[in-house]
């Protein structure tokens, strides 16, 4: 009896005679019953080799798995525990439904802010569990957005319906309180940047990133200042480089903005558009090992992949329901090992992929004059266009001289 009260606190409460009852009647009936609606440990296939580029350059991307349910990430409880799970109406909850916000940490923990389920569904392959984000007397109502601080065990949400960051402790297993709340009107991307202690916190509907202290959560300021040119319209998503700057998603200007750690404006990319190098519907946005940054596009059902400098290297991604594809993208994420992690929101899971780093000294540097400003931009990436983007590449600066 403790133990299932440990497990599943206040909301199993049995009488000792329904004790009895259960262990006695119930879970033999059960567990003749649900043989054939419990799903086994998946038994997968490998996985088929995916990389891009697709054609003969040198691979950057390769595809790893999908998540969308506990299996998927190698957790597998023992029957007992599933029965149990099921009664109380938890395995059907660690199902993706509306995934959205996605990050991990140095532990294995996958974190995933489910819009759907108005929580957050965290899988833990340590520990060889999973659980929900403490909600309590405070639920989340319209979860957006998630950021870890590894270091503290506390990790927050945004929340855009509240209008505040819900924080937690023990890796979402507590509550402990907001963040923001009667300062923020829509926040939405949220992020941590170690570098300068803070938790960076986008304001949608204001077109501001707030900071706040990360060890007191006390208000430091806003970005800036800004002249008009660096004004954001509907920011969205917000990530950190390695060195402390920090990038945005200024969704209805089509650009991403990159800022130094003091929040002053450095750099700016992209443009609306329906090409390579452009964007129609920008979301998450995340940077690799490199410097790479990785921006998701909702519209065009794909990841773009540009140099620190903003310059296109390539692209992944299509629209579709297969390995590899997308439907709404939103959310992405890029852990210490390089894996990406791309939250696919219609296709209700989260698939992740490898970016294949390569040593400096074999990265190709020959190429032809015509094209020797296009190979310039790219050189110190670890990439190279395909020729497909080469050309593309080439012609639409042709045509802007």
């Amino acid at each position: 009896m403790l133990k299932l009260k440990d497990r599943f606190g206040d909301r199993l409460s049995l009488k000792p005679w329904a004790v009895q009852f259960f262990f006695v009647m119930l879970i033999p009936t059960m567990l003749a019953l649900t043989q054939g609606c419990y799903r086994q440990p998946n038994i997968k296939s490998e996985v088929p080799e995916m990389v891009w580029p697709k054609s003969s350059e040198k691979p950057r991307i390769r595809f790893l798995q999908t998540v969308s349910e506990p299996d998927d990430y190698q957790i597998r409880k023992g029957m007992f525990y599933r029965i149990m799970d099921y009664v109380a109406g938890f395995e059907a909850e660690a199902l993706l439904v509306s995934p959205y916000g996605v990050e991990a940490d140095q532990e294995g923990r996958l974190y995933v802010v489910d819009a759907f389920l108005k929580t957050v569904v965290v899988y833990d392959v340590k520990s060889n569990s999973y659980y929900h984000f403490d909600t309590g007397e405070k639920p989340l109502s319209s979860p957006i957005d998630i950021a870890v601080d590894f270091q503290r065990g506390n990790v927050y949400v945004t929340d855009s319906k509240t209008g505040a960051v819900f924080a937690y402790q023990d890796f979402g297993r507590k509550f402990i309180g907001f963040i923001g709340q009667g300062m923020l009107e829509r926040p939405t991307g949220i992020a941590v940047n170690k570098v300068s202690s803070e938790l960076l916190v986008v304001d949608t509907l204001v077109g501001d990133v707030l900071r706040f202290d990360l060890i007191s959560h006390h208000f430091k300021g806003k970005f800036g200042p800004r002249d008009s040119s660096d004004s954001l319209h509907s920011p969205t998503h917000i990530s950190v480089v390695q060195d402390g700057s920090v990038l945005v998603t200024d969704s209805l200007n089509f650009q991403v903005l990159k800022y130094d750690k003091n929040g002053n404006v450095i750099g700016r990319f992209g443009g609306a558009g329906d090409g390579p190098g452009y964007f129609s519907r920008p979301r998450g946005v995340a940077a690799d090992s490199d410097g790479n940054v990785y921006v998701v596009d909702a519209l065009f059902d794909n990841v773009q992949i540009f140099s620190h400098e903003g310059n296109l290297l390539m692209a992944f991604g299509e629209h579709g329901v297969d390995l590899g594809e997308f439907w709404l993208p939103a959310g992405i994420y890029i852990d210490g090992e390089d894996r990406i992690y791309v939250s696919d929101a219609y296709n209700k899971r989260i698939q992740i992929f490898q970016y294949l780093k390569e040593p400096i000294s074999k990265r190709l540097k020959s190429v032809t004059p015509a094209k020797a400003d296009v190979q310039k931009r790219t050189e110190n990436t670890g990439f190279q266009l395909s020729p497909e983007l080469q050309q593309l590449t080439f012609e639409i600066g042709s045509k802007e001289q």
